[in-house]
């Protein structure tokens, strides 16, 4: 995917993720429920240790020619999950969406910073494994965005609000 549908794409993901929570109140953002039993708060803390673990990884991309990053190494996505979940559970509510909005930007920087061979080329990092440095964006935070839109777009409607 070259740089400029990356960027492309990673905005429109973030407009729809912006688009399902506009409105909600900080009540409605704590209320537990948005996605299994996670919050809005969570929801959004939760994509906000992904993208940081991505923005980590592109900002580093010299450093791993032969080390894979640690988002590639994550096995027990469930269990980094969880434990992502308990590091920021306690976190208020505007510290979460400054990061929210503050790793999205470094993300942003990030992929700019990148040409299109080191998005596209598939050979040129081994740890992705055949896969172009693209699909790890697209995995970490374009469709995660867009699931977790999904989630909280269906919990506003099951709840009416």
């Amino acid at each position: 995917m070259p740089k400029s549908e990356v960027l492309a794409n990673l905005r429109a993901a973030r407009s729809a993720l912006l688009d399902a929570i506009d409105g909600l109140g900080e009540d409605q953002m704590l209320q537990v429920g948005a996605c299994g039993f996670w919050t809005v708060k969570d929801v959004l803390a939760h994509l906000v240790a992904w993208e940081a673990e991505l923005v980590t990884a592109l900002s580093k991309l010299e450093q791993h020619q032969k080390h894979p990053p640690r988002i590639v190494e994550i096995n027990d996505i469930d269990e980094w999950n969880d434990e992502q979940y308990h590091v920021n559970s306690s976190r208020p509510l505007p510290a979460v969406l400054e990061d929210f909005d503050g790793v999205h930007k470094h993300l942003i920087a990030a992929v700019e910073a990148l040409d299109n061979r080191a998005l596209d080329d598939n050979r040129l990092w081994p740890w992705m494994e055949g896969e172009p440095l693209s699909y790890l964006i697209a995995e970490n935070a374009i469709w995660h965005e867009e699931e977790h839109a999904q989630n909280i777009r269906e919990w506003r409607d099951a709840e009416g609000i």
